[in-house]
């Protein structure tokens, strides 16, 4: 499979946790132009183990263990438990590719991120990882046409949402598998274990403010902050805009979306784009939850355009969240900790960011 096309420049999509990223994938997809892949975590996870190493040098075990880390996304998404020996993509042809573009375990990144858009089609490639939000200075360093699109979603919506999580549908072969089910049910037990509302609060605040600082560093041109609420509640023109701002034709049938990976709604292959989460927030968290969100959101809430709401809350309330965060700090940790290379620098990366409000 030759890489030899006339590419566009490549498109990340970044954002808080339950911000809509995957949704806004959906919606691009379906412009024929535009093949990205779906959440690898290279920038946290495979690329720290990796950086600094030519593809001459690693050893035929890292070779082979970059190629299929890979591979194994062509089959089940990120934290799935994906076999590489299933997937479409030969570690040959991967690693033949990877080593046309350049020598290092970043030009396996990018020999997959193309070859999964050839085939799909596409001469926009990228992918989405919505933590890679932390990542926009490494990715326009090593990209520097790269346009990155940061979701930002209303901080209440986004704690409700990860609060209630579970597999809702929609991960194909995934039915019939028991083990794909057990892949499933882990990933689900992990989020659970991540979650603390002050936690959750305090991620939603950090992604915003990186959001604003590389928009601010990089300009308008390289990366654009949008809405989840613009695109529910005025998709056409939001989307409109974002077509133009890509290069690319827009199209109504991008509106034609499955409803997938939501907190409360089963899969649905023709819901389209749905306004039903906007305020589900409303119903399933108390003033103290609320409470405690805007509390720690800070002014990075309004900054982002959300009001706050005048809601009664509890002398202890902030005091107590705050005293069981380091438990369930710890906690999700160790649940997350195949997830990144080292867990001081994962840990100062967000520190930073929320400390810019």
């Amino acid at each position: 499979m030759s890489i030899d096309t006339n590419w566009k420049p490549p498109l990340f999509i970044v954002g808080a946790s339950r911000s809509g990223t995957a949704m806004l994938r959906s919606i691009l997809l379906r412009n024929p132009e535009i093949s990205l892949a779906g959440e690898t975590h290279y920038f946290d996870d495979l690329r720290p183990r990796m950086i600094g190493k030519s593809i001459r040098e690693m050893s035929v075990d890292e070779r082979n263990a970059c190629a299929d880390y890979f591979r194994a996304l062509t089959v089940r998404p990120y934290g799935k438990q994906g076999d590489p020996e299933q997937s479409w993509l030969s570690r040959e042809e991967l690693l033949k590719t990877a080593e046309e573009i350049g020598d290092t375990s970043d030009s396996i990144f990018e020999a997959y991120c193309k070859l999964f858009s050839i085939r799909e089609g596409g001469v926009i490639w990228g992918e989405k990882t919505p933590r890679h939000i932390f990542r926009i200075n490494e990715i326009l360093e090593l990209f520097p046409q790269a346009r990155v699109v940061c979701m930002v979603r209303d901080p209440r919506a986004v704690v409700a949402s990860y609060r209630d999580w579970q597999q809702q549908g929609g991960l194909a072969s995934s039915e019939h598998d028991t083990d794909y089910q057990k892949a499933i049910q882990a990933d689900q037990d992990r989020a659970k274990k991540s979650y603390h509302i002050v936690l959750a609060s305090l991620m939603w605040r950090a992604a915003a403010n990186a959001a604003v600082g590389a928009q601010n560093k990089h300009s308008t041109d390289r990366v654009r902050i949008v809405k989840y609420e613009d695109v529910i509640n005025a998709p056409e023109p939001t989307l409109a805009k974002m077509s133009d701002w890509l290069g690319i034709s827009f199209d109504t049938k991008m509106l034609n979306i499955p409803l997938h990976n939501s907190s409360a709604m089963e899969f649905d292959e023709q819901a389209g784009i749905s306004k039903a989460p906007q305020k589900r927030w409303r119903n399933v968290l108390s003033d103290r939850e609320i409470g405690i969100i805007q509390n720690v959101s800070g002014s990075a809430l309004e900054n982002a355009g959300f009001q706050k709401l005048n809601v009664k809350t509890g002398m202890f309330d902030m005091p107590l969240a705050y005293a069981s965060l380091p438990v369930s700090v710890i906690r999700a940790a160790r649940a997350n900790s195949s997830r990144f290379d080292s867990l001081p620098k994962y840990a100062i990366r967000r520190i930073k960011a929320v400390l810019k409000s």
